[in-house]
């Protein structure tokens, strides 16, 4: 019974990582001023703050139509495509190592590799992308350092 509960956490962690995606690569990508450490989620047209529940990755995209619930605008679908693509990714690699730390290590390269695919495909930001960088990178270790707690837990246990 705990091992189930020990998976739910961890696709519960893979659901959150999905969200924090889009705000992770997006700020990386060429024409984005806002830090990767800036906490606030925001619309980029009208700028305002997103209240919590409007983060809810796939649920408030839904809720809110796919637009800003201020100004209207549209959330482009590619977000929350990627945001799937993420969560259902490292879903399978974990299920297929059967959470092993072969597993979770590939998750995290796997992450990492998909931020270099982007940054590739759209170009990295002009302004201070380096700083941006190690910033991405020291938040996705501690990330996938408290994911890596639930791996080892599920060793414990097994």
């Amino acid at each position: 019974m705990s091992g189930h509960i020990i998976h739910a956490a961890i696709f519960l962690a893979f659901y959150i990582i999905g969200a924090f995606s889009t705000t992770d690569i997006l700020r990386l990508l060429k024409g984005t001023t806002v830090s990767v450490s800036c906490p606030d989620c925001f619309c980029p047209v009208c700028k305002n703050r997103l209240p919590l529940h409007d983060q809810i990755p796939v649920f408030s995209y839904f809720i809110n139509r796919g637009a800003c619930r201020f100004c209207g605008s549209k959330i482009p679908i590619s977000e929350l495509f990627s945001e799937l693509f993420v969560f259902f990714a490292l879903s399978v690699i974990s299920v297929l190592s059967r959470f092993s730390y072969a597993g979770f290590f590939a998750c995290f390269l796997f992450y990492q590799l998909i931020k270099f695919i982007y940054l590739i495909r759209t170009g990295p930001r002009k302004d201070h992308f380096g700083k941006n960088l190690l910033s991405s990178l020291l938040h996705n270790i501690m990330l996938f350092g408290l994911l890596f707690f639930l791996f080892f837990l599920e060793h414990l246990i097994s």
